[in-house]
């Protein structure tokens, strides 16, 4: 599996508060993306302590027992209890630190391993995958206008343009226990982790052809990889407004 990923500050604020990892190990491939929230300081911290405190777990899990006797159930306990340690970091490092009060994180990770691909997601930050039918989220927000969307409030194409887009019903950080969100992931050409700060920006159209290569720029070796789609999809992000930080990780198989 070939991967790459990039976190930009975009064109609105000074600090980028979001955070990323990118780990191709011969047990597994875990990738992961953080957005922090809690003003300046504490966002940053919020999602840099996720990122590591996240990695560290999944792979002590590993470490603990080996990959050819993971079944789907055990990925599972695994996955949420790395959001469990990167929660209680968080939570640890807010209540002892006052100028961190409040700070907290959301986390979307992918993981691949020997019994298939899977994720977890806390928040609004989400995880696509794309095949021959398309660009699809796998992950659902945990958002306020996500909630709006189930109730039949609004409807979906409505939801990008919500006055209250932005606001995230969990967070890493808010507790000493959180919920996670666990998917087992369909086969797929190429998978994106991203950032509100990525697909708010972006029509969902052009978001698609520029993961799935059409809408780039071509070489005399085709369109680009991983890393040329990513700094595209960066680089329209931007032209669009940059109005949030942005970070993509994209996985081609």
């Amino acid at each position: 599996m070939k991967g790459y990923g990039k976190s930009d500050i975009g064109q609105r604020y000074k600090s980028n508060q979001d955070a990323f990892a990118l780990q191709d190990r011969s047990e597994y491939t875990l990738a992961v993306v953080c957005d922090g929230v809690g003003g300046a300081r504490g966002g940053n911290v919020a999602s840099d302590t996720a990122v590591r405190a996240f990695c560290a777990s999944v792979r002590t899990g590993f470490a603990r027992r080996p990959s050819d006797r993971l079944d789907e159930q055990a990925v599972e306990d695994l996955l949420k209890q790395a959001v469990n340690d990167a929660n209680a970091e968080v939570y640890r490092r807010a209540a002892e630190d006052p100028d961190l009060e409040g700070m907290g994180t959301t986390l979307v990770a992918f993981l691949r391993c020997g019994c298939g691909d899977f994720a977890v997601n806390v928040g609004d930050s989400r995880l696509y995958v794309q095949d021959k039918g398309g660009l699809r989220a796998v992950t659902r927000d945990n958002s306020y206008v996500q909630y709006l969307v189930d109730r039949g409030v609004i409807t979906p194409e409505e939801a990008p343009g919500h006055p209250k887009r932005n606001i995230i019903l969990r967070a890493l950080g808010e507790g000493e226990e959180v919920e996670t969100d666990f998917y087992r992931v369909p086969p797929f050409e190429r998978a994106l982790l991203c950032s509100d700060g990525l697909y708010n920006m972006l029509p969902p159209e052009e978001l698609a052809s520029v993961v799935d290569g059409s809408g780039c720029k071509r070489s005399w070796k085709g369109p680009p990889g991983p890393r040329g789609r990513v700094n595209e999809l960066i680089r329209r992000a931007n032209r669009h407004g940059g109005l949030d930080n942005i970070t993509a990780i994209l996985l081609e198989d």
